[in-house]
């Protein structure tokens, strides 16, 4: 990795809404519908945050029947940042909450989906 890919991994976690889909996917495979309902944003929005996320190389997609999934990146450098990030967070009311919506969210419960 280079200093480039590097500085863009850190400019993409830099925002809040992207930092908490990174965390949210760190938990397991999210599709987009999932990620709205536990974020309560726009699904555009949710689109674009997830586009610089995949440039940033911190998740990857996957086309699973109708649905494209979304999960963490499997780059060892990714790993281990997001489970720093998770521990330093643990005791965040926002993390935790995220955390505990996203437990109860399946796309099979939400009609939108």
């Amino acid at each position: 990795m280079d200093m480039k890919k590097t500085s863009e991994i850190f400019k993409s976690l830099g925002e809040i809404n992207r930092l908490r889909i990174a965390l949210l996917l760190s938990e397991r495979p999210m599709c987009v519908c999932e990620i709205n309902e536990v974020l309560h944003i726009a699904l555009s929005t949710i689109s674009a945050h997830l586009k610089h996320l995949k440039y940033a190389g911190i998740i990857v997609d996957e086309k699973e029947g109708r649905w494209i999934t979304y999960r963490l990146s499997e780059n060892p450098f990714i790993q281990k940042l997001i489970k720093d990030i998770k521990e330093e967070l643990k005791d965040d009311e926002q993390f935790l909450s995220d955390k505990e919506k996203a437990s109860n969210v399946t796309r099979e419960t939400i009609t939108k989906c």
